[in-house]
């Protein structure tokens, strides 16, 4: 099972685009705090790369922005490419498949988006 849900704030403004077919595409990195020790006031962020597709790409473009709280739930993606120096990078990213806004609920309409 592939499964993943994350609660944190947009680390800056959408990035959103179209492929060549139309499809719309929203990217976004999401910081998420971690405690790292037994004390439960230290803690640290980890900065995920989110993407999401179709229409719920296009919701969180109109409606997100730097600082947005946001429940993720989806999957994790794995990819690889061979940079212009022959070396392979990887990268893991998180596909949304349903998203949650959080915070306050006159800025978010607090809403339950699927894709």
């Amino acid at each position: 099972m592939n499964k993943v849900i994350l609660a944190g704030r947009l680390t800056k403004d959408i990035e959103m685009r179209y492929t060549q077919t139309g499809k719309a595409i929203a990217r976004f990195i999401l910081s998420v705090n971690r405690r790292v020790s037994k004390d439960k006031e230290k803690q640290q962020a980890d900065f995920i790369p989110i993407i999401v597709w179709n229409k719920l790409a296009e919701v969180c473009s109109k409606y997100l922005t730097k600082g947005s709280q946001i429940l993720v739930e989806g999957h994790l993606q794995i990819r690889d490419y061979v940079a212009q120096d022959g070396k392979k990078h990887y990268i893991a990213e998180v596909i949304a498949q349903e998203l949650e806004f959080m915070g306050s609920k006159v800025a978010t309409g607090n809403e339950q988006l699927q894709n």
